[in-house]
């Protein structure tokens, strides 16, 4: 079929037709490995365009990820705090500075990715640091060495004494997992067993998700955003609970999956209008047969 690619730059083109609703991994995976190759037919991305879609995408996630714990700031709010410096009259210091130390600590995971720094001890305590920083200094980027519960949950994290040899595991099975494991469950995994862990006093989820975030730019995949909406931070919650009580972890990995997908159609959606012939021949392509 002959594609005409200016008139196919303007379709709103319903990914749902290539990208059905699925629930399986194996599917899941089939998929986000195709839109990631539908990501790489626009690479190199347009400069400035790109920067734009990260920044924004950047704030949406800080604010999310802090919506998960119970932050009360609005996306709005969350924007001007980042963006403007401004303080937000009846909100509390806390969550301004929830707010302004995981911006930070996504910043670092950024500056991680230019390098060649691998995932390490060292890195995940760096991130925390940056986590829990303004919060709580002295527990920022320490072990915990009391022993703590998870609020709503059945499960009950190792004792305080057992963390050190739970998390020189977690490494040990990442170093082993990284070469031959795909990305995205490799991904999945360190976000689920790290909060297994619970290796700090605070601030476990919001680092789970920047290393899940790690490793998945570092791999070319685009950034999970997990929503803070209340029916999704329970289906979040219930999937990271079957994982943790019952070792099951596909249920944990499918909603992972899932967001990768959302977040590949995100960019999909705003890039595949760059005027240049060149790029998107893959993803073109692709939608071809769906368009009327």
């Amino acid at each position: 079929m002959a594609l005409n690619r200016a008139a196919t730059q303007r379709v709103d083109f319903d990914f749902a037709q290539l990208y059905p609703a699925a629930a399986d991994v194996e599917t899941l995976l089939a998929q986000v490995d195709d839109l990631k190759r539908c990501l790489d037919s626009f690479r190199p991305f347009e400069p400035t365009q790109i920067a734009n879609l990260e920044q924004a995408l950047s704030v949406a996630y800080t604010y999310e990820s802090n919506r998960i714990e119970g932050n009360t700031l609005t996306l709005q709010e969350t924007t001007l705090i980042l963006e403007k410096g401004v303080t937000i009259g009846g909100k509390s210091l806390r969550e301004h500075l929830e707010v302004t130390g995981h911006a930070q600590a996504f910043d670092y995971v950024r500056q991680i990715l230019q390098g060649e720094t691998e995932f390490s001890d060292w890195v995940l305590r760096n991130i925390h640091q940056l986590v829990l920083g303004g919060v709580d200094r002295q527990n920022a980027g320490v072990y915990r060495s009391i022993d703590v519960a998870i609020s709503g949950s059945r499960h009950e994290p190792p004792p305080s004494y057992l963390v050190p040899e739970r998390m020189e595991a977690y490494f040990a099975e990442y170093r082993r997992a990284r070469p031959s494991q795909h990305p995205a469950l490799l991904a999945a995994d360190l976000h689920e067993q790290l909060v297994a862990i619970h290796p700090f006093v605070d601030g476990n989820g919001r680092t789970a998700r920047l290393v899940m975030n790690l490793v998945l730019l570092r791999a070319g995949y685009p950034l999970a955003n997990l929503s803070g909406e209340q029916s999704q931070r329970l289906a979040y919650y219930d999937a990271l609970e079957t994982a943790h009580l019952t070792g099951n972890r596909q249920p944990f990995r499918v909603f992972v999956l899932q967001a990768v997908k959302q977040a590949a159609m995100w960019y999909l959606q705003r890039i595949s209008t760059i005027e240049d012939s060149t790029k998107g021949v893959y993803f073109f392509q692709r939608i071809a047969p769906y368009l009327p």
